[in-house]
């Protein structure tokens, strides 16, 4: 019986493309350090901390402490002005880029199924941001405001996708089997993956990104409005 369902964000319940985010993500963000540094090292180390903080799997560290130890050694010279301007980037500025997403109303749909089922609700989006990030492209999916138990975010997990201690870690918080979880997205590498530690696996197709992972296979898959159809139908929960 299914007890809980994760839910990704990006291109799960919130339609983008997620390169072209990234894209003008990074474009932004090195906007606004640019008066400290010049646009391309802070791209340069914004990507080469984001992948230590990707692939370090050392338990006492939260993915924040990983990034900010790194991204503080490659730009020693800079950090305490660059800082400042970061934080407010996050919290006045990354909203705006809202105009690259394509609110779903089956995405508050299928989560809210869920909790008519009386199972838990993670948001289980690849925990490379602040929560604040986070939160944004919560409510820029319209589903920032329903009782989620868990958020994962870089201030409080110590993995990452498409790491196995990523969702190993979840479902210890919530104090489940990993079979007692489903965890729907629509990476293969990266959310489907789950299914080799016991989850339970949705894809959505709708922004499918498979790079010719043959071996994962979800338990089910479809598009976001067939997902709401699903979840109100399955027997999974009982």
């Amino acid at each position: 019986m299914v007890k809980a369902v994760l839910f990704d964000l990006d291109g799960t319940l919130l339609q983008l493309e997620t390169q072209e985010f990234m894209k003008i993500y990074f474009k932004e963000v090195a906007n606004v350090a640019a008066p400290l540094v010049q646009p391309q090292r802070f791209t340069d180390a914004l990507l080469e901390s984001t992948y230590q903080m990707i692939h370090d799997r050392n338990p006492q560290r939260t993915n924040s402490d990983v990034f900010w130890a790194d991204f503080t050694e490659r730009l020693s010279d800079c950090i305490d002005n660059l800082t400042p301007l970061i934080e407010n980037f996050y919290a006045e500025k990354f909203r705006n880029l809202s105009w690259l997403a394509k609110p779903s109303e089956s995405a508050r749909e299928v989560v809210q199924a869920v909790l008519d089922k009386g199972a838990k609700i993670v948001l289980a989006t690849n925990p490379l941001f602040p929560r604040s990030a986070i939160t944004d492209r919560m409510a820029w999916a319209g589903i920032e405001d329903l009782p989620w138990e868990i958020v994962t975010s870089y201030e409080d997990m110590h993995f990452c996708k498409p790491y196995l201690e990523y969702y190993d870690e979840i479902a210890s918080r919530l104090k489940l089997a990993p079979q007692e979880c489903l965890m729907v997205g629509n990476d293969v590498g990266k959310d489907i993956v789950a299914g080799s530690l016991g989850f339970k696996t949705y894809l959505v197709t709708d922004y499918v990104i498979d790079n010719d992972q043959s071996d994962l296979k979800p338990d089910w898959a479809g598009k976001l409005d067939e997902l709401a159809v699903w979840m109100k139908e399955t027997d999974i929960f009982k």
